[in-house]
């Protein structure tokens, strides 16, 4: 079966819906100016991934850049190959590539006071198809992880320093 064709970047914005054949899901959180900086520096590197739990590439993500995530579950380590389609000051996204459980694109923004973890996807291979309901569940947690990972992130740069 062809995988569904999409626009590389298009979750760099909001989307109205899915392309045909993928699912999109959408997380965000409100973030104050005065934290804007502190969660701007965190998603626009990996160490937003690594806090999630992924192993992740060395280096700030550059569009173009080929890499691979990895995370284990339940004892199995996944590999997850990916290509940065995008990076700036406000975030970055990736399509992921032949070998990754699904097929899409993931990003993460930080504009105009929100944070957004968006991403649109179906699964890669019929194997990957079978498992869709455990990779639906996993794909939801870390969502829901990465607007925690904000919020904390927002917190530490909130809370007063001690001298």
């Amino acid at each position: 079966m062809p995988l569904p064709a999409y626009e590389r970047g298009i979750t760099r914005g909001a989307l109205l819906a899915a392309p045909a054949g993928m699912r999109l899901s959408e997380h965000s959180t409100a973030v104050a100016s005065s934290d804007h900086d502190a969660v701007a520096a965190l998603i626009r590197s990996w160490e937003f991934k690594r806090r999630a739990g992924f192993d992740v590439p060395d280096g700030a993500p550059v569009p173009g850049a080929e890499g691979l995530l990895s995370k284990r579950v339940l004892g199995i380590r996944f590999s997850e190959p990916i290509r940065v389609v995008w990076a700036d000051e406000h975030g970055f996204g990736y399509e992921t590539r032949p070998g990754h459980p699904v097929y899409g694109e993931e990003s993460f923004v930080l504009e105009d006071g929100v944070f957004t973890a968006r991403s649109i996807s179906r699964p890669s291979a019929p194997l990957w198809k079978l498992l869709s309901p455990a990779l639906l569940l996993l794909q939801r947690r870390t969502h829901a992880r990465y607007t925690r990972i904000v919020d904390a992130e927002a917190a530490g740069a909130s809370a007063p320093r001690r001298k």
